[in-house]
């Protein structure tokens, strides 16, 4: 521990990433103390250096491993999902990093604020910088405490004096401390429409926005009890010869949920109204707003615009700003014109939860892959799903009858289009997607999230604003299911949760969905093993990833690690 900190502070004081619009423009600059700074009154600096931490989980793709792997819809091959996928969390790379990077990023803001406070500049610009490394810390901590329960605290940065070492503080005193963060960010930040807002980086409307989440989260992981039910279950079954059957449609799953360890003290109703209240007040703000179509929302054009509240800054061709989830998700073209990678794929299981024309199906999933070549150098064509072959006869939606089709849709599954959202050609290398870590899609379903829970039932307000993303999405409006099957606050409380499955796929969030809601190792249990082979098993022990071991073996606070690890 103790070495680690001294690099954090070490990088913290020898900023090298200068700020431009977009963040992320790199120059470098040896041994800069932080006094010079202060003269120099480079804020922008100081800034930036403390979102630079968010690029270094996607350099290798520590980030989306750890955040996608682990639930129920998404798969792919075991030589990928064997570890994280499969629930070996300890001594995985992708964990330590996640862990460390966070950290990194906390302490960057601890310290920065402090040299930043110290400033002689405009009052509004000093506040909205404090803001933007406020927030930075709360969503830091967010992370880490979702993750691994109960966290060393740092208010203040080692070089003002705080302990080298600290215990780990409680879950409950942890949130305290996001909270806080976030109640000062949003004061603090200038929003998406003041005139000295700069793009790219977050504003007032996404402190409120993370605040509405955080309390969700709080809400319903200490909700005592409650039903909710998941569409899941077995992907496959073996016959009597031992040949392997594949179910490829879900089943109806209903669960008795359980109350979030750590979560006890916490007033659930309580923290359900103010999500509802914050979430709301985002709503009204007018800062943020639907895009009409998927194809808009995820076209170059629409990036950190309209509903994209919080997302991860790129610089196509540089290794430290760019990444490769479009690879890794959508996969690339070969000189031969087939598609390779795009390994990392949703399940089956979750192409069955949509309405047929449902554009998150219809247009955000790539149906007609090329795969290979025949002898006369013909492209060769895999169909996801199966009833697409219907539409080869037929020539439609971009198919031809002269296609040559095999279908095989279990080894493939659902490569999103989402992940196309790059400026430059899919070619394999990395490439400046911007991860959407906050959208405002996730706003309006966690305000009817809350309003149902509070209100015993969906509010007339909230089934307008869902309708909203319904007409976005060309999906059955939540008005006309309303109208034949009445909703209960348990049917909208699933229905819910499998909007944000099919809403977010890919986005990280799916995992916490099942956390919070206390349903993580039926789900999961339910499935065993999936058609891919994947172990989607797990015990209580999975429940959190375990501290890295150079974090346990080098502070002499911790004696032992999470449950189980």
């Amino acid at each position: 521990m103790k070495t680690k900190i001294k690099y954090i502070l070490f990088i913290a004081i020898s900023v090298i990433v200068s700020a431009c619009s977009d963040l992320l423009e790199e120059n470098t600059y040896t041994f800069i103390a932080g006094e010079d700074l202060v003269d120099n009154k480079n804020y922008d600096q100081l800034v930036a250096g403390a979102y630079n931490p968010l690029n270094y989980g996607f350099e290798w793709g520590n980030y989306h491993t750890i955040v996608n792997f682990d639930c129920d819809y998404q798969s792919g091959p075991t030589w990928a999902f064997g570890t994280i996928g499969a629930g070996n969390f300890y001594e995985n790379s992708s964990n330590t990093n996640f862990y460390n990077y966070y950290y990194i990023a906390i302490h960057r803001a601890n310290y920065h604020k402090s040299l930043i406070e110290q400033m002689d500049i405009d009052e509004k610009v000093k506040s909205n910088a404090m803001g933007e490394l406020a927030f930075l810390k709360a969503w830091s901590y967010f992370n880490l405490v979702q993750f691994y329960g109960d966290l060393c605290l740092y208010k203040v940065s080692i070089a003002e004096g705080a302990d080298l070492y600290k215990p780990r503080s409680p879950i409950k005193d942890v949130y305290e401390h996001i909270i806080e963060e976030l109640k000062y960010a949003e004061e603090a930040m200038f929003s998406t429409q003041d005139p000295q807002y700069t793009i790219g980086h977050v504003s007032s409307g996404a402190a409120k926005a993370l605040l509405a989440k955080v309390y969700a989260t709080i809400a319903s992981a200490s909700m005592p009890s409650g039903q909710i039910s998941v569409m899941g279950g077995p992907g496959h079954r073996y016959d009597e010869e031992g040949i392997k059957i594949f179910i490829p449609v879900p089943q109806k799953l209903t669960f008795e949920k359980s109350q979030v360890a750590g979560y006890e003290s916490f007033n659930s109703q309580e923290y359900f109204k103010l999500a509802m209240d914050k979430a709301k007040e985002v709503i009204q703000s007018n800062d943020f707003y639907l895009y009409p179509s998927q194809q808009e929302l995820w076209a170059v054009a629409s990036k950190n615009r309209g509903e994209f509240i919080f997302t991860l800054q790129t610089i196509p061709g540089s290794t430290e700003t760019s990444n490769f989830v479009a690879t890794d998700y959508a996969g690339y073209y070969t000189e031969n014109g087939t598609l390779s990678s795009g390994y990392y794929v949703q399940r089956d299981h979750w192409y069955q939860l949509f309405d047929e024309n449902d554009g998150r199906a219809r247009w955000g999933v790539i149906h007609r892959v090329p795969i290979d070549v025949d002898n006369e150098g013909n492209l060769i064509y895999s169909y996801y799903p199966a009833k697409d072959s219907v539409k080869v006869r037929l020539g439609t939606d971009g198919y031809s009858p002269s296609d040559i089709l095999r279908y095989d849709a279990h080894l493939y599954g659902s490569k999103l289009t989402k992940f196309r959202q790059v400026s430059v050609p899919l070619d394999g290398s990395r490439t400046d997607f911007n991860f959407p870590f906050m959208r405002y899609a996730e706003v309006i379903l966690l305000y009817a999230e809350a309003a149902n829970e509070v209100n015993g039932g969906p509010t007339p307000d909230a089934l307008l604003e869902v309708e909203k993303l319904n007409i976005r999405n060309n999906s059955t409006k939540v008005t006309d299911i309303g109208q034949t099957r009445p909703w209960t606050q348990e049917s909208f409380r699933s229905y819910i949760l499998e909007e944000r499955a099919k809403e977010f796929a890919g986005e990280g969030l799916r995992r916490f969905d099942l956390l919070r809601w206390g349903i993580y190792l039926q789900t999961m249990n339910a499935i065993d093993v999936d058609e891919k082979d994947v172990v989607k098993r797990r015990q209580d022990r999975h429940l959190l990833l375990p501290l890295p071991a150079n974090e346990i073996n080098t502070n002499p606070l911790i004696e032992t690690n999470n449950p189980g690890w």
